[in-house]
């Protein structure tokens, strides 16, 4: 018995002495890989219960930016150390910044199933050249991401496989904290996603980033599946977000002014109204073309054209009003609805933090066209309109009938503006009339 013992102790002894040698080897090729690296390490701290590495005031550059980690630490894969074998279990990098940059407080934590030493190296090398990721076979790891921006903050978790191809995500689940809202009172936005792909690629000393993606939603819209596709220039970025079957947008970020110029070419608008959480007053396909200017990340004000063919005016229809008081033929179908189907809708479209003007509006219904302008109170939820709506009809085309639209924007009121001019004509339709 007593002989067991003592061998059981020797191999316990054995194996603590080759954990340590093992440990104390990683530590020196670990420090010689980062040298090689020109990544800059104040110190390297080893234990072994648990296994871990920590590395202190990391410093590295990549594409003239410097990148600073106060702490990082690597946690060992017990039992394939006592097998020879170097593998992560953990890596976490805590309060990190990046130069020239306002992302500060970076911290991130990944969870690999099976990261080898060798992967590390090939990581190491690849990464600073943005070059393909050379791994003996993908990796797969879970992942959590915090970083802040002057007091706003965004955080990312999900999973995550690395492959010389790129990188694939699954069950991605993010929210980015505002300081102050964005736009209106919308201070977060809330992201899901459940599958994505992104790839990467240098032409002209310029980066192309792609991201495919599926079942995708911000602040519960959801936005079904498509791409993106980003061109990181010195001043600015290019962009394209094509979603199917729900339009494309192309973007310029001017980072100097802080400046976006978009175009959009047949989205539903009512998903992008939804998700500013603004009053929905028109759906159907949009073309949109203008820019925002932000202000520490606020959508201080901007303008855009805007046109739609084939789609609603919500909440309001528009042919029982002009019914009732115009002399006209119609579907008495259309008067059942609470919407009011358009041919074609333009407008320009003017805002700031409290209020979207709608100025130079028309619209072009198979009965009769409207003109006008009005205004949004994004707070409120209020709608303010001065219309004026005319027949198509030829012989009834000098017939107009002002409107004044008001109040809750979900369930507007209205009322005729003045009845004198609307008067006289349909008694001078009526006595041409009696006259034949």
């Amino acid at each position: 018995m007593k002989k067991k013992a003592i061998w059981l102790i020797a191999l316990l002894c054995v194996g603590l002495c080759f954990l340590f040698w093992q440990k104390s080897r990683l530590t020196a090729l670990l420090s010689e890989r980062l040298a090689q690296q020109h990544i800059q390490v104040a110190q390297v701290e080893s234990q072994l219960f648990p296994a871990q590495l920590s590395l202190y005031n990391v410093k590295f550059q990549q594409k003239a930016r410097w990148f600073f980690f106060e702490k990082i630490v690597l946690e060992l894969n017990p039992i394939a150390l006592f097998g020879g074998e170097l593998k992560l279990n953990e890596i976490q990098l805590h309060n990190g910044n990046i130069s020239n940059s306002q992302w500060q407080g970076l911290n991130f934590s990944l969870k690999p199933t099976a990261l080898s030493w060798q992967d590390v190296v090939y990581l190491l090398n690849a990464l600073p050249q943005n070059a393909p990721l050379n791994l003996q076979k993908p990796v797969q790891m879970a992942f959590s991401a915090q970083a802040t921006r002057a007091a706003s903050q965004i955080q990312l978790q999900g999973n995550v496989q690395l492959s010389h191809n790129g990188l694939a995500f699954e069950q991605l689940a993010g929210q980015w904290q505002f300081d102050h809202p964005l736009y209106g009172d919308v201070d977060t936005m809330a992201l899901q996603l459940k599958q994505g792909y992104l790839r990467s690629e240098m032409q002209d000393e310029t980066s192309h980033y792609q991201l495919d993606f599926t079942d995708l939603s911000i602040n519960q819209i959801p936005f079904s599946q498509g791409k993106i596709q980003l061109e990181f220039q010195p001043h600015f970025i290019n962009g394209k977000l094509a979603l199917a079957p729900q339009g494309e947008i192309d973007f310029q970020f001017y980072q100097q002014s802080d400046r976006v110029q978009f175009s959009a070419q047949n989205i539903a608008i009512e998903q992008w109204l939804a998700l500013f959480k603004l009053p929905v007053l028109a759906t159907g396909r949009a073309q949109l073309k203008g820019q925002v200017a932000l202000v520490k990340q606020q959508i201080e004000q901007g303008q855009a054209s805007l046109q739609i063919i084939n789609g609603k005016v919500k909440n309001v229809n528009l042919l029982a009003i002009v019914a009732q008081r115009l002399p006209i033929n119609y579907d008495s179908a259309r008067l059942q609805h609470m919407d009011s189907p358009f041919e074609r809708l333009t407008t320009q479209l003017i805002w700031d933090q409290q209020k979207m003007q709608w100025q130079n509006l028309q619209l072009r219904d198979p009965y009769f066209q409207l003109v006008g302008e009005g205004t949004v109170d994004h707070v409120s939820q209020k709608c303010d309109f001065l219309v004026n709506i005319n027949l198509r009809e030829k012989k009834y085309q000098n017939f107009r009938l002002p409107l004044h639209f008001f109040g809750d924007c979900h369930s507007p009121q209205y009322k005729i503006e003045s009845t004198q001019g609307l008067k006289k004509q349909l008694n001078d339709l009526f006595k041409q009339r009696l006259s034949r």
